[in-house]
């Protein structure tokens, strides 16, 4: 990840299992990132397996809620993009929304409504970076999801 000027910052941003399995979703997602002035620079499908599952939450690895999360991120496809914009992570944060109690107008409140998909803390629609260190990692672990696909479909 390349810092640039004027503020502008990478960051990742992951449509989460059985969500990514809906494109009119993902378009709608998409649409979002852009009104708020960040750009799509690379996505593709991804599947996590357990070792890249470890790798993405490694800072919730033994945690009590961990196994279960774990089970989510490798249950199905995954939609990763890497994103870039002028404050990309505020803002994309921002307009994800908390995991617990998603203000209307964010993702995580808006697109289960939308879409009629049950979404909860634990399995909910989106995952954006919170940091340009956790950015950076992540578009990392991405990275991998995306030779180790391209590997499986040679």
């Amino acid at each position: 990840m390349k810092k640039k000027s004027n503020n502008t910052q990478q960051s990742y941003v992951m449509v989460k299992p059985r969500f990514a399995n809906n494109k009119d979703l993902i378009i709608e997602i998409k649409n979002r990132l852009a009104k708020v002035g960040v750009k799509v620079l690379k996505e593709d499908y991804i599947n996590y397996d357990r070792d890249l599952a470890k790798e993405h939450y490694a800072e919730h690895v033994g945690k009590d809620f961990y196994p279960p999360l774990e089970d989510y991120i490798v249950s199905d496809i995954c939609y990763g993009m890497v994103v870039e914009g002028k404050n990309a992570i505020s803002k994309i944060r921002e307009i994800v929304g908390s995991t617990k109690e998603p203000a209307d107008g964010t993702i995580r409140h808006d697109i289960p409504l939308i879409f009629k998909i049950e979404s909860s803390t634990r399995e909910n629609v989106i995952h954006a970076s919170d940091s340009e260190q956790s950015a950076k990692r992540e578009i990392g672990i991405f990275e991998k999801a995306v030779e180790k696909n391209q590997e499986l479909n040679k």
